[in-house]
């Protein structure tokens, strides 16, 4: 019974010479490649012993051909002559094996090894540009925010996986295109001196780039509170696997029946374009209706620790108290807003507040920080002619219960906009009255343990 193993490794597209030895080690453990396939390449089990591989790409053929083209034929009679067996092809690239223990070169030409190299690399280049410039802007906006608006990033689970991912894939793809263009200005150097210079790839970072991105999935997965939203994330992936598996299906069930590379093509995309338009909007369709039964949030589950009928003394039927929450290992955050009900004719006293729960004290003054410039940047006035902020200043904090207080001041005059600190969470609340000390007292009591 033959025996068959696969394995997947995200070799950087030029990295022919890691490809080699790559292969050259499996030989050694007793595994001849058999096939290219988008799931990884397979092995058939042979007895062990030392082979010499080599790597060959030909930017004419396509994946969609049935079989190899005229050239291909032609340039595998040439190797086959010079003792170079065919293991497997698969598109652009084929990989030939030569059982000699000092056997001719397929590839005598440093300069043609090069121009090969690039043609291939004209190709790709566009792709990796395009994550250059997504993760780019993805990723360096995730990192502003880190540090100017940690509570709303760092609140979000799904925010913190999506721009992990992007900041991996802009690491990966300018360090593997640096790579890239190095060695090419290198070996065309060697080659003016008749020498080849093997490539060095990035896989071992794309290892790190995809470990990081299936630790920040299940981070993603663990802290998500809301549970619609596991199943709208489980259900996009599931989507992807079913597009993934559907179209290459087709396209290796399209080749076996010998359908030309047009009709393949066109099919495969057809296909491509059609399963995700519909799976997606299902996925999304489903997400709506989440939205609007509340499937997908635990806000209904969640109460206000204070509301303002707690220091007013007005009925709680004449308010209308919406609370918003985000929650993950970093930080809580509540978000509550009292206002007039919908059916109430006359005005109550309003009041809104932003707790966030800090569970790493490193975080603790970027997060002091972020709600002062909010509050700061938002609220000025004109004096003699020129545009005033507000500014926090601090307050005595004992009327709050709290370990420091802070009140915003405008040209002069107190508003009522307070944030109140404690070891673990830091309150930011405003009302449009003015406090008493017994209603301080009450808020902190109740904030404090919430």
């Amino acid at each position: 019974m033959k025996r068959t193993r696969r394995d997947w490794i995200p070799f950087s597209f030029y990295d022919h010479t890691g490809m080699e030895k790559h292969l050259e080690k499996m030989a050694q453990k007793g595994w001849m490649l058999e096939e290219l396939t988008s799931f990884g390449w397979k092995y058939r089990e042979i007895q062990p012993q030392k082979l010499h591989f080599s790597v060959s790409f030909d930017t004419r053929a396509s994946e969609f051909e049935p079989e190899p083209t005229e050239e291909q034929y032609t340039f595998q009679e040439f190797c086959q002559r010079s003792g170079w067996k065919l293991a497997a092809a698969s598109g652009k690239m084929q990989v030939f094996y030569n059982e000699e223990e000092d056997p001719l070169p397929i590839q005598t030409d440093p300069e043609m090894e090069v121009r090969m190299v690039g043609k291939l690399a004209r190709r790709m280049v566009p792709a990796y540009l395009i994550l250059l410039v997504l993760g780019f802007f993805v990723g360096g906006s995730w990192c502003y925010s880190l540090i100017h608006t940690p509570i709303k990033l760092l609140t979000t689970p799904g925010s913190t996986f999506m721009g992990l991912c992007w900041l991996g894939l802009f690491v990966y793809s300018i360090t593997d295109l640096i790579t890239y263009f190095v060695w090419r200005r290198q070996a065309l150097a060697a080659a003016q001196r008749g020498e080849f210079l093997p490539t060095r790839g990035c896989h071992k970072l794309m290892y790190v780039v995809l470990g990081m991105i299936v630790l920040g999935l299940m981070y993603w997965l663990a802290t998500e509170r809301r549970p619609g939203m596991r199943l709208v994330t489980g259900g996009i992936l599931l989507a992807y696997v079913v597009v993934f598996l559907s179209v290459n299906g087709t396209k290796r069930t399209l080749k076996r029946r010998k359908a030309s590379a047009g009709v393949n093509r066109a099919i495969t995309l057809s296909l491509d374009v059609i399963l995700s338009v519909v799976l997606v909007g299902t996925v999304m369709f489903l997400f709506i209706r989440g939205l609007q039964s509340g499937a997908i949030s635990v806000e209904q589950e969640i109460s206000a620790p204070l509301s303002a009928s707690d220091l007013t003394g007005v009925d709680e039927e004449k308010y209308l108290t919406t609370v918003s929450t985000d929650m993950s290992l970093f930080l809580d955050r509540k978000e509550v807003r009292c206002r007039t009900g919908f059916e109430q004719m006359t005005e109550v006293p309003r009041m809104n507040y932003t707790l966030v729960e800090i569970h790493i004290p490193i975080l603790y003054d970027a997060c002091f920080q972020e709600l002062c410039r909010e509050k700061e940047k938002r609220i000025a006035t004109y004096v003699d002619g020129s545009i005033v902020h507000a500014q926090y200043q601090m307050v005595d904090p004992t009327p709050w219960g709290a370990e420091e207080a802070y009140q915003l001041n405008l040209a002069g005059e107190f508003q009522q906009e307070y944030i109140l600190c404690w070891k673990d969470r830091i309150v930011q609340l405003g009302a449009d009255w003015d406090l008493t000390t017994e209603q301080m007292a009450v808020a902190g009591e109740k904030l404090v343990n919430a």
